[in-house]
């Protein structure tokens, strides 16, 4: 039986003779298809509703914020009804934004942009919140997972205000993501939190919750963007670390 898993339980397909490939969740082409499929909305994990505590202290009406990777979810749009509605939405697939700007066309105090998560081209201090929901699993399970992740992560803590805050909401325990928000060059405080599954997921991951990062942006610290090689090296320590600690439990 062939079946895919990404925090949302196993999908189970018909049997066949050829094993079912695991989709390339990195990839723009998988999402591009994945929309012009079913042009709907679906949120991975949670709504707005279960997230309003945890989000409440952290932003304010007039806060720019960033949801990053933002997809088809109601996210944006609830956020936008509570009030807070100076949300700039990015996501590397076209046919999403799209369908989105359609969709949502009367909020239009937010904004929809194709952009790659990796590549984020804001000016620096540009956000006071920045929201990922699904985001940093759906990169992981992509080619060049870690590297990408640090990637996005250095540019999150460049747009960034300072104290301004990234929430990470997420299927992965801590010893599968902390260390991805505690990397040096970050500069961030890290605060992990839990949320509670909905009563009628169907996710069959061993635990009862989901899993919130807060990461808070300290002093900006003096560091060389272009010491490519240095960010290679350090690429190169943290995996080896990484699967040290994997190995270990």
């Amino acid at each position: 039986i062939n079946a895919e898993y990404m925090g949302k339980g196993f999908v189970v397909f018909q049997p066949t003779l050829l094993p079912h490939p695991m989709p390339d969740y990195g990839k723009h082409e998988y999402w591009d298809e994945r929309y012009k499929a079913n042009d709907t909305t679906f949120d991975w994990f949670v709504s707005y509703e279960p997230l309003k505590d945890i989000l409440a202290p952290l932003v304010k009406p007039e806060y720019r914020i960033l949801m990053v990777g933002c997809g088809n979810s109601r996210l944006s749009a609830q956020m936008y009804d509570a009030g807070y509605q100076n949300i700039v939405n990015v996501d590397i697939s076209e046919v999403c934004i799209n369908q989105m700007k359609a969709r949502y066309k009367e909020l239009d105090k937010m904004e929809w942009l194709v952009k790659d998560c990796a590549k984020l081209d804001f000016p620096d201090a540009s956000f006071d919140l920045v929201i990922d929901k699904a985001t940093t699993d759906s990169m992981l399970c992509g080619a060049n997972s870690f590297h990408n992740v640090y990637q996005m992560n250095k540019h999150l803590a460049r747009i960034m205000k300072k104290g301004a805050h990234f929430v990470c909401i997420t299927y992965g325990q801590p010893d599968t993501r902390i260390d991805h928000f505690r990397r040096k060059k970050l500069n961030w405080e890290v605060e992990h939190k839990t949320v509670d599954k909905p009563v009628f997921s169907s996710d069959s991951a061993p635990s009862s919750n989901y899993h919130v990062y807060v990461m808070t942006k300290g002093e900006e610290t003096q560091e060389d963007d272009d010491d490519e090689d240095d960010d290679d090296e350090e690429d190169d320590d943290f995996y080896d670390k990484f699967q040290a600690n994997a190995n270990i439990q």
